[in-house]
């Protein structure tokens, strides 16, 4: 448990700690929604016997660290971007999509990560693009209202 607190919570905060000062509006409203998608992911998978993660005995406490890092950060990156580029955001989604995949190829090479029941890398590709798209979408939500300040 130790090793997914800290690859998936303190590494990923640590980066995004640069990055909440540059944009605290990405991460206070982006992060929390993010958090968000990511349990409701977890916990259907979970459920669903599709993934599990070490340790097998913790259950969906095991989730947590990544839940609360490293999923919320890279969304937060994603629309941090997003807002500080001019690169179409439907090109920016599958391309930070593959990124969270690749991340969890190594969780998976690593053996942290195993599928079950049909899931595979492929399946965590689409389930990421579309957690990208609900994130933008939810930051969408607020620009449409403008209420996209908070530097």
């Amino acid at each position: 448990m130790v090793v997914n607190v800290i690859i998936g919570w303190v590494l990923p905060w640590l980066v995004g700690s640069f990055f909440i000062r540059k944009d605290k509006f990405v991460f206070l409203h982006i992060g929390p929604f993010a958090s968000v998608i990511a349990f409701i992911f977890d916990e259907i998978g979970h459920h669903m016997r599709w993934w599990s993660i070490t340790p097998a005995g913790a259950g969906i406490l095991a989730f947590i660290p990544y839940n609360l890092g490293v999923f919320p950060v890279i969304s937060c990156l994603l629309l941090y971007t997003v807002r500080r580029s001019s690169v179409n955001p439907w090109l920016l989604i599958p391309l930070f999509s593959t990124g969270k995949t690749m991340f969890e190829l190594s969780l998976v090479l690593a053996g942290k990560v195993t599928y079950d029941r049909g899931w595979n890398i492929g399946w965590t590709y689409v389930s990421y693009v579309l957690a990208c798209s609900l994130c933008y979408g939810w930051y969408r939500c607020f620009w449409s209202r403008g209420i996209n300040q908070g530097n």
